[in-house]
Parts: structure tokens; sequence; C-alpha cells
């Protein structure tokens, strides 16, 4: 692969002139944009070819190729300089993050060019992705509609989100890659069973990842990443609109005259080197298997990349890295508790009386609308843990968040909803629970202010009937009186009993609950 740079005229800038840098598995990619009010303008778009293959299964990136990631990032660097670019974001995907020696890379980047380069999760690039197709089609006049599958093909590995009437509310990182999969089966290149192999292999992978997708609603494919663009041009050369249909029939129809190919062939049918040939058709196979399983004809190729969701967070009125607004994550939090077979109706409730409980105690605790939404979010999914085991389902719960791809939080709100929902029940922090002592001090208090709301609105639905919908609460010297529309609670009240004395601990003051008719 060549050194690809498209330049827009090379003058100062007039507006805000910004950089996204993506180290991906095959290339260092950056976009240099002024930010304008008419819009971006994209001032260069630079390609610099990297092999971070060895990284994908814990291997070491070799000092050669982290040179060439240092050189890479230093041009982009000069390119900076020249437009006056201070503002810079920077990610790596899984070719470092899965390297056993990443955090080696991240810091001699950081060393040679100041640069701090940004391992995220697949949640993360999923969010990305996610911002870029919706900037993409609004720029179009049009928005996702419905439920739509949004997959991504990297070299390294493959990444899929479920978009909901214009919320991301599903998201998983999958080990699905071009350059994962060509490493696989490499020794098998030459001969028939290269292409067999890898089209058995993607319909194996495709059963995996989507078998946790509501596929037979989905209305909509977008596919997106390096080799599906190309993969596009092999098969419809003429496609040139922001937003291209790939039917199945015509992948298919390629696939087939590419396995009868030899390895030399089908780089001289494509246009390319070898490597790059053998690297269309992992990406083709998984696409067919996608269209299969999922019901649909084609695929919706975007023009767009993981630089145009780095981006996208840098515009005027943009939430920022790892963030998605309230709505989005409340969304999530709703898609876990029906996917793990939880009481939609009563988790709706608990997280509405803990939010009563949030905003008529603010002068409490002076916490503000994000941890508002993240103490709904884990009233909303507190319960999914029963999906495992109901005795422990407090824990199951926090095992359950901790190993599930949740988009649109930053690494400590992911662990602070875990741990709020945790202490919903049973004993409050201890000295000894590692998941919370890694907090960090502010995210600790955080955690036992909602942590002890949680609690008191879990407290007064026992019975699951939400019997109990509003309240009021007074905060009164040295106490907090919490007036519900009932006459009958002393059920409630023999709950709530051992569950206040974290907000108690907590606020320094002692709760009541107050019937209709009074004390």
């Amino acid at each position: 692969m060549k050194t690809v740079t498209r330049r827009v005229r090379k003058a100062p800038p007039s507006g805000r002139p910004v950089a996204v840098i993506d180290c991906g598995t095959s290339a260092v990619r950056a976009l240099l944009v002024e930010i304008r009010p008419d819009g971006p303008r994209t001032l260069e778009d630079i390609v610099r070819p990297v092999d971070l293959g060895a990284g994908l299964t814990g291997g070491k990136l070799s000092h050669e190729v982290m040179a060439e990631v240092i050189d890479a990032i230093t041009g982009i660097c000069e390119a900076m300089r020249s437009y006056g670019i201070e503002q810079v974001r920077a990610v790596a995907t899984s070719g470092v993050r899965e390297s056993s020696n990443g955090d080696v890379l991240i810091e001699r980047v950081r060393a040679a060019t100041g640069i701090e380069l940004e391992p995220i999760d697949g949640a993360e690039e999923a969010r990305l992705y996610y911002a870029g197709l919706g900037a993409l089609l609004k720029g179009q006049g049009g928005h996702l509609k419905g439920q739509s599958l949004v997959v991504e093909i990297g070299g390294g590995g493959a990444v899929l989100g479920l978009v909901s009437d214009g919320k991301l509310v599903r998201s998983s990182d999958e080990h699905y890659g071009t350059v994962r999969v060509f490493e696989r089966f490499s020794s098998m290149r030459d001969s028939g069973d290269y292409a067999v192999s890898i089209d058995r292999d993607a319909q194996g992978a495709a059963r995996m990842m989507l078998v946790r997708y509501p596929v037979e609603s989905i209305s909509a494919v977008y596919a997106n990443g390096g080799d599906v663009r190309r993969l596009l041009a092999q098969i419809r050369p003429d496609a040139q609109g922001p937003v291209e249909p790939l039917p199945a029939a015509g992948i298919r129809r390629w696939f087939d005259a590419m396995c009868r190919l030899s390895h030399k062939a089908r780089a001289e049918r494509c246009g390319c080197d070898e490597r790059g040939a053998d690297l269309l058709l992992p990406a083709a196979a998984i696409l067919l298997h996608v269209c299969q399983i999922t019901g649909r004809d084609e695929v919706l190729v975007p023009r767009t990349s993981l630089r145009d969701g780095l981006l996208a967070d840098l515009l005027p009125g943009a939430l920022g890295p790892h963030h998605l607004d309230r709505d989005h994550i409340l969304a999530e939090a709703r898609a876990l508790v029906e996917r793990f077979g939880g009481d939609l109706a009563y988790a709706e409730n608990t997280a509405s009386m803990a939010g009563q409980i949030f905003d008529q105690t603010r002068s409490l605790h002076g916490l503000g609308p994000r941890e508002r939404a993240l103490l709904e979010f884990a009233s909303l999914v507190h319960d999914i843990g029963a999906y495992i085991n109901v005795r422990e389902r407090h824990k199951h719960t926090l095992y359950i968040l901790d190993h599930t791809d949740i988009a649109g939080m930053t690494a400590e709100e992911k662990r602070m909803v875990g741990q709020i929902a945790r202490y919903h029940r049973r004993s409050s922090p201890q000295a000894h629970h590692e998941g919370f002592q890694v907090l960090g001090r502010r995210g600790k208090v955080v955690v036992a202010q909602l942590a002890s709301i949680l609690r008191i609105a879990y407290s007064l639905d026992v019975e699951r009937s939400q019997r109990i919908k509003k309240l009021r609460c007074d905060v009164v010297p040295g106490r907090l009186l919490i007036r519900v529309d009932r006459r009958q609670i002393a059920l409630e009240r023999n709950a709530i009993e051992d569950k206040k004395r974290m907000f108690e601990e907590t606020f320094g003051l002692r709760v009541d609950v107050i019937s209709r008719e009074g004390e």
C-alpha cells in the first residue's frame, strides 16, 4: 500500500483547525480539518501504511513496526504545524489494544511527538462509527430509521452496533477482521481451500456475532471499513454517492468468481497486490452471511470512517469522547433489561422513584444531570443479574455490566453504574470490595450517594407492583421525610429499615417514610 495524502489548497485556515488520528491495524490515518461556521473543510487526508497484525493475538509489536508508527505520526505532526493545529485526538484500535507491548508504543509515540494515543474499546468504536454515519445522513437530509445494524469490518476486528429509532442501543466487538482471518488461513492461500475455508469461517462468525441481535426486525444493514469500500469499488466501480447499495447477489457473483482463481490471478483481477486481494475475501464472505441471517438483499456502504466520528466529537455542540446523551444511555439500559428478561415496568418505576429522590435531595448531594442519568441507568438495570441467579443478583448484575459493551460512557462511569447497581441491596461498600476501591475519590463518593438513593427506591417497591409511583421528600433538621400517597405502608417501612442505613451514614440524616395519614 502506498502512502496517500489528499490535499485541499494549502492556505492559512480561517476557522478552527483540528486533527484526528486513527492508528489502525493496517494504517495510520489522519484527517486535518478546518471547522468553519458553514461546516468542516478538509485540509489534508493522510494515510500511512503500517502492519500491526502481530498484536492481534496478544503478540508483540516489533521495534521496526513501532518506528513506522512513530514516523507516520511524526509526519502528521509536521502537517499539523503547517496549519497551526493544536487540538488533536488520536486513538488506537485492536492492533495496539490487544498487543502485549501496546503500552510501550503509546509511550514511545508520546515521547517522540507529544501525541497522546488512546487505545479505545469496541463500545467507543461503535459510538464513533454511529456518530460519523449520523452526521453523514444528516448532511444528506436523512437519518437512521427503524432498527439498523451498523457493521464495521476492520483489519483486526468487527464492531457491531444496533440503532433503534435513531439511538445506539447495543454494541459489540468481535474478533473477526480481514487481517486476522488472512493471517489464520495464509498457509493455504495458494490452494482451493483458502476461499472455501474463509467462507465457512465467516458463516460461523456471522452466526456468533448476530445471535444477540434481533435479526428478524433489522430493516437496514450499513457496512463500513476500508476493505468493504474496496469491495464496493470492485463490484460497482461506478458507485460514487455518499451511501451506496452493495447487493448481496453481486457480492456472491464476485466471491464465486474469486474462488476459482489462483492467489496471483485474484490480485491481477483486482488490480492490487496479492495480500490486498486476499483481504477482500473475508470482507465479502462476512457480508454475504450477515445478509443471509438478517434477510437483507443488500448492504449500504457509507463514505465514512472512524475519523468522521472523531471529527464529529470536535464539532460545536458535541458531547465529546465517550459520551452519549441521557436518552441514548437510558435506551441502552432498557435494551439490557429486555435482553436479560427483566420486568421493564418494575425497572422503569424504580428509576422514576430514584430520580424523584435525587431531584428533591439536590441540596444534600449537589450532583448534576450526568450523575442523575447514571443513577437512572443503574436503577433500570439493577435487577438484570437475576437472569443468572436470583440470590446473588446484585453481584451478577455487576458481572454483566463489567462484561458488556456500553457505548456513551467513560470507563470510570461504566465502573460507577456497575457499583451503584451492585449496592442496591445487601452490604454497603467495604474495604475488601476491590471493584469499589479502584474508583477514584470522587467516584467513590458519587457511588455512595447514588447507591443509597437507589436502595430507598428499591425498598419502596419490594412487591414489584408499582403501587407507589409518586413521592415527596422533605429535608428537615436531622431528617429526610419521604411522603407517599398510600395509607398501608407497613411492608415498605419494614423493607426500608435495613436499606436506609447507607443513606443515613452517607448524608447524616435519619430517613422516615410517612403515609398519607401522617406519622
